[in-house]
């Protein structure tokens, strides 16, 4: 019995350590499978992490790509802008050579406004001794009132024959004594003369009194009168044009210095500046240097020599273009416009004074010729103003100037 009770003890031991193992074994498993549980757990969320980063990464990619667009719309808006500018740039330089021919084209005009014209040559007519526009001639007035006033009838004068005397008047009336006195009248001092040769002719004899000296001094003195008004209005048309003339010489001079820095711009030292060295005159410097033709070739030439680099050619000395240029065209274009208002308003002033001259002398003349006369003045005077105003063409040098600042 207790030999058979052993026997199962032993039996028993093995299984109850199989047991215990098997136990162990499981429990093991039990926690390798919590591990695993929790390593599951962690890939999920490290999964999750992942899943998020890729679409952090995806959004990121689209910012990315979507600020390109925009980095590269504003380059292109900033190339735009600066092809834009060169584009003005040059169009300003070009016009520029445009406005200048303008300009130089209406400043001649002044220029020769004064050279000829049918006005001033009937008005040169009028001083004329022998003229008998105005239904007289100084001569042949003189000569009738020594006749009746002086000679009366005489066949000489103190010993003199009267025919020698008349001669040696009507030499005086036609060649002044004082003709190279540039202060007098010559046509008003040649009457002078003659009443101070019938003065001293009375004072070396008995024939012509005092009487008849005064007498024939006071029925020229309307002539005196007539050619001093002649003169006076002469006087004040000289002078006012002496006074625009400044202005005239120093507006050439201003375009001449402007047009000379448009060509030392685009092609540097061209022009010597040099005070001392004389000053090619404005035709000149247009023909050779700066007609539109060879600015618009040296600008474009500089332009392709490489065409895309915008920033380079708006930064090339040869092309700057300063505010101050188009302020120089400004005062240019006022100044030529304000000139040509005033030469006009010097001639009407100048008819002005000449009708009331002749006027004031129907009295001594024929009204009805005087009157043609003033009519003649008037047309010629009209021919000029229309002819000056064709060639001054401001309305040309206007529009030059608009497309200039329109750009």
């Amino acid at each position: 019995m207790k030999k058979s009770f052993f026997l199962l003890f032993l039996l028993a031991l093995p299984l109850q350590s199989h047991s215990q193992s098997l136990q162990d074994s499981v429990d093991q498993l039990y926690i390798r499978y919590y591990e695993v549980l929790k390593s599951q757990d962690t890939i999920t969320r490290l999964a999750g992490k992942i899943n998020h980063l890729e679409k952090e990464y995806n959004n990121f990619n689209e910012l990315v790509k979507s600020n390109n667009e925009v980095i590269k719309q504003l380059t292109d808006k900033e190339l735009f802008s600066q092809q834009q500018q060169l584009a003005q740039r040059r169009n300003k330089i070009v016009r520029t050579a445009d406005f200048v021919i303008a300009a130089n084209v209406s400043l001649n005009a002044i220029k020769q406004l004064d050279a000829t014209s049918d006005f001033h040559s009937k008005i040169a007519s009028l001083n004329n001794p022998d003229n008998k526009d105005l239904g007289f001639s100084l001569s042949g007035e003189v000569e009738a009132l020594l006749k009746e006033k002086i000679i009366r009838g005489n066949k000489k004068l103190n010993g003199v024959r009267s025919d020698k005397f008349i001669g040696f008047v009507n030499d005086i009336i036609s060649s002044p004594l004082t003709e190279a006195v540039t202060t007098a009248i010559p046509v008003v001092e040649s009457i002078r003369s003659v009443i101070d040769l019938v003065a001293g002719t009375a004072i070396t004899g008995k024939d012509i009194s005092l009487t008849e000296v005064q007498d024939l001094k006071n029925s020229l003195k309307v002539y005196i009168v007539h050619y001093e008004g002649l003169a006076k209005a002469q006087a004040e048309f000289d002078q006012n044009l002496a006074n625009l003339d400044i202005r005239k010489n120093a507006l050439n001079l201003l375009l001449n210095q402007y047009i000379t820095d448009r060509i030392n711009t685009l092609n540097p030292n061209t022009i010597n500046t040099d005070p001392n060295v004389q000053n090619q005159n404005n035709n000149d410097l247009i023909n050779k240097y700066f007609n539109k033709s060879m600015v618009e070739a040296k600008v474009d030439k500089i332009i392709n020599s490489d065409p895309k680099n915008y920033n380079r050619h708006l930064n090339d000395d040869r092309l700057l273009y300063p505010n101050y240029t188009l302020n120089q065209a400004k005062f240019i274009r006022d100044e030529i416009e304000s000139l040509g208002k005033e030469y006009i308003s010097i001639y009407d002033s100048y008819q002005k004074a000449l009708e009331k001259t002749l006027n004031n002398s129907k009295n001594i003349g024929d009204p009805q010729k005087i009157q043609n006369t003033i009519d003649v003045l008037k047309q010629n005077l009209v021919k000029v103003e229309e002819n000056f105003n064709q060639s001054l063409n401001i309305v040309q040098l206007n529009q030059q100037f608009s497309d200039l600042v329109k750009y």
